[in-house]
């Protein structure tokens, strides 16, 4: 069943891309700018910039812009998954139990995370907003989880710092974009 509201909402979130396009200002940019005013977590810098790498975004509307940005935070979490059981096979000797029991439960939030966007996207796809919202709210909770896990024991260093600040940030786009629907 449609919802004839979500319909109007996300027209009126066209018409200023309309005028903007008009006047030969970038959507990508726009939007961009919204999330950034709208979500502190939000750098408009790194938006942008992740956004403009898919050659999609040249012409996406604001609809697609949301499905762009939930893809290429799935496509980091997938990529996440991979650098994690790389250190786990690489140097299972350097790590202690502690650490070791840390990556491998950073490895399970990861894959349920990529499970949660694939979600997320199936919510989008059906203008299911509040499905996608949630999906992604959860799976913005893996790089968090991930930290907290190291920062239980004293002395242990998490390697997966920058990674998990990099996909908290992608994750965050994605969500300010959806809480705009």
């Amino acid at each position: 069943m449609e919802n004839p509201i979500a319909k109007s909402i996300l027209f009126l979130l066209c018409v200023p891309t309309l005028i903007q396009l008009a006047y030969g200002l970038d959507i990508v940019q726009h939007y961009c700018k919204l999330a950034a005013k709208t979500d502190p977590y939000v750098d408009y810098k790194l938006c942008v910039q992740t956004l403009k790498a898919n050659p999609n975004s040249e012409d996406a509307d604001f609809k697609d812009l949301v499905m762009i940005s939930i893809n290429q935070a799935k496509a980091n979490a997938t990529e996440i998954r991979s650098e994690i059981s790389e250190l786990m096979k690489r140097t299972s000797e350097k790590w202690g139990k502690y650490s070791l029991n840390c990556l491998k439960s950073c490895l399970e939030l990861y894959s349920e995370a990529v499970s949660d966007l694939k979600k997320a996207l199936r919510g989008l796809k059906m203008e299911d907003y509040e499905t996608a919202k949630t999906a992604v709210s959860a799976a913005m909770d893996a790089p968090v989880s991930c930290e907290d896990g190291y920062k239980e024991k004293g002395g242990e260093v998490s390697p997966l710092s920058e990674t998990n600040d990099g996909f908290f940030q992608l994750v965050a786009i994605s969500l300010a974009f959806i809480n705009m629907c």
